[in-house]
């Protein structure tokens, strides 16, 4: 099939590719300005624990190398702990007895709420669909960190070890993806319902049995035309 038969065909069906140009140029707006990942809050929250030297010790107890481990242990502990259903309830809980009431469902904050550990520092990243919901899970989450009497319902180690945790990096609310990367990633989406599009319009005018030009009968009846009825403008026969 020759390049001009194709643009035939997609002139002819024009409207199938616009069609799902535009669908896919809303949608992926849609997504990209106010979907479930539209914007990311991320904080940093460091653990530690006060060195203690016991006298009956063994010889050659460092307590300082002993105060870093259980540190780092801690971290794990409460890296896990924060991604729990029962965290996510206690924010819920927390959420709806703040000063500016929010109201959050568990599966949401479950969801939403990730951890990276990194030895004795844990990196915190919410990522919501609005500006004011990761604002308000992040200090929640925060108001609850500083509180360790009530961390230790979950893990009595905190309290055992004189456990200190510190948000060094307050909680930072942005868009998950800049201006250039948002108009870059629906340009591509839109791009590929275009190609969608264009393969719909060519699948269709493949199983469409209807002849539409002299070419077309003449090759499926193997034998000439003698003779054709034009066509006006309007596109009726004259």
């Amino acid at each position: 099939m020759e390049l001009r038969e194709y643009w035939s065909i997609i002139r002819r069906r024009w409207w199938l590719p616009v069609a799902v140009t535009l669908v896919a140029l809303i949608a992926s707006t849609a997504v990209g300005v106010r979907g479930a990942a539209a914007y990311k809050t991320d904080m940093r929250l460091a653990v530690s624990t006060i060195p203690t030297s016991d006298p009956g010790s063994a010889l050659g107890y460092d307590p300082i190398y002993y105060s870093n481990l259980d540190s780092e242990y801690l971290a794990d502990d409460m890296s896990e702990l924060m991604t729990s259903r029962a965290f996510a309830d206690d924010v819920k809980r927390e959420l709806a007895t703040s000063s500016t009431p929010y109201n959050v469902d568990i599966e949401t904050i479950v969801n939403a709420t990730r951890t990276k550990k990194t030895h004795r520092f844990i990196d915190i990243t919410i990522t919501t669909p609005t500006f004011e919901e990761g604002d308000a899970i992040a200090g929640s989450i925060s108001r609850i960190l500083s509180d360790p009497a009530h961390l230790a319902m979950y893990l009595k180690a905190l309290t055992a070890y004189n456990t200190q945790m510190v948000i060094v990096t307050p909680a930072v609310t942005h868009r998950a993806n800049t201006i250039a990367g948002l108009i870059s990633e629906i340009g591509l989406r839109t791009i590929i319902g275009l190609i969608v599009g264009i393969g719909a319009a060519l699948l269709v005018d493949y199983v469409d049995p209807s002849l539409r030009s002299r070419q077309e009968a003449e090759m499926l009846l193997q034998v000439p035309v003698l003779g054709e009825i034009p066509r006006t403008r309007r596109g009726v026969a004259a």
